[in-house]
């Protein structure tokens, strides 16, 4: 190879490197815009629609349940597929297609069924898809980047977010219901495809000289199903210490997931917020969580991994007592900026304690086994949450969740080795 040919190709890769970065700024800004809009409303638009408690539940727990599932049979799709970036832009386009329907949901039979049906059936493309992007992200940029890249998108999405969510809710209530709703569900949907349009510029960072024929064995696929599982026994089997770990995890979460969708529930049904005082709750939750991660490392650094995530674990553990005992607008905003808080320190100490037990040789299937057990608990987890609120009303729910919480953070306690 000649000086010029390797100057040339260096600019090549420099320069599409540059332009894949500036697109994924891009995408996530409208990403953004999507998760302030139908990520933030979509619960209440249902709830503000009759749903049932239930039914609130169901929509948490039929995405979860449905990954469950997926998971396995999803990641050996994006494996055998050639062209990352390819299958990338189909899954997000077939998940992100089924936004477009909600902003039509009020002229239906049975608004909220429908929303449900909606939401799970998106979740079907939408595991592939986030794999593919975990992917895909790997031949978008050179690997020194990667680290910078990853934070600056996560901070761009989240200010974004609550910029996003404030408006909205301020625009929300001055305008007549559904066609507000309506309105921020289409707005969602079009940034959605904005984002997917830009994806389609990505190109990757090495030269792909050949294509080959994608041939799918759809029933080995889909067979992994029922493999993953035992697969998780096996696992469990021969290393106790992880089975601990993942035992709490399934606890806490569990914990987590139980009075989630009664947060919602209680503002607009017993408190009466107004869509504005919602969205200003996942605005704090929001900025607090992005401001105190460097308070975090911090921590960490100072205490180790398993000490600072005891703290933001009991953090998190108190939060549904503290807010069934309040009921002025301001208390719940501050508390939601306090959750947000700590919920920064989970999840960076959750992710850390979870590294101390990957084998290297192991890593993937460790991964995709942490990624099942949190998802069981947030199928099971939000039925259970809404089925005792219809039985003992919320306010014991939410110390039923608290308890569980804590009962996670002392088993947490105990699987994790002190440092």
């Amino acid at each position: 190879m000649n000086i010029g040919t390797g100057k040339s190709r260096r600019r090549w890769k420099e320069s599409v490197a540059l332009r894949n970065i500036a697109l994924l700024y891009g995408e996530i800004a409208f990403i953004g815009i999507l998760n302030g809009t139908i990520g933030t409303y979509l619960g209440i638009f249902a709830i503000r629609l009759g749903a049932s408690n239930t039914l609130i539940g169901l929509m948490s727990s039929l995405p979860a349940l449905i990954t469950v599932l997926l998971m396995y049979p999803a990641s050996q799709l994006v494996n055998i597929w050639e062209n990352k970036i390819e299958i990338n832009k189909w899954t997000f386009l077939f998940t992100r297609i089924f936004y477009l329907p909600l902003a039509f949901v009020p002229y239906l039979p049975n608004p909220p069924f429908f929303i449900l049906l909606v939401v799970a059936l998106l979740a079907i493309p939408a595991t592939s898809a986030n794999i593919a992007f975990n992917v895909m992200f790997i031949d978008l940029i050179p690997s020194y980047l990667r680290a910078t890249i990853l934070s600056n998108r996560n901070m761009l999405l989240m200010f974004i977010q609550t910029f996003t969510s404030t408006l909205v809710g301020y625009l929300l209530d001055r305008t007549r219901f559904p066609m507000n709703f309506q309105i921020v569900m289409f707005i969602g949907f079009v940034a959605s495809m904005i984002s997917l349009y830009l994806m389609v510029f990505l190109k990757p960072i090495r030269r792909i000289t050949k294509e080959e024929r994608i041939t799918i064995d759809w029933k080995k696929i889909f067979s992994s199903i029922w493999t993953q599982f035992k697969d998780i026994i096996n696992i469990f089997q021969e290393d106790q210490s992880f089975k601990r770990f993942q035992f709490a995890t399934f606890i806490f979460y569990l914990g987590l997931y139980i009075p989630m969708p009664l947060f919602g529930i209680r503002m607009v049904r017993e408190l009466d917020f107004s869509n504005f005082v919602i969205g200003l709750t996942s605005t704090s939750s929001g900025l607090a969580m992005a401001l105190s991660y460097i308070f975090w490392n911090r921590i960490g650094r100072k205490v180790g991994v398993r000490d600072a995530l005891f703290w933001s674990n009991i953090g998190i553990a108190v939060y549904p007592l503290i807010f069934i005992m309040l009921k002025g607008s301001s208390e719940i905003i501050f508390l939601s900026a306090m959750g947000g808080f700590f919920s920064a320190g989970f999840s960076v100490f959750m992710y850390m304690a979870l590294l101390i037990f990957l084998p290297v040789e192991k890593r993937a299937e460790y991964l995709a086994i942490n990624g099942v057990i949190s998802n069981i608990s947030l199928t099971v987890g939000p039925i259970i949450g809404t089925q005792l609120s219809n039985i003992i009303g919320l306010p014991p729910v939410f110390f039923i969740g608290t308890a569980v919480r804590i009962i996670g953070t002392y088993l947490y306690l105990k699987a994790i080795p002190k440092e």
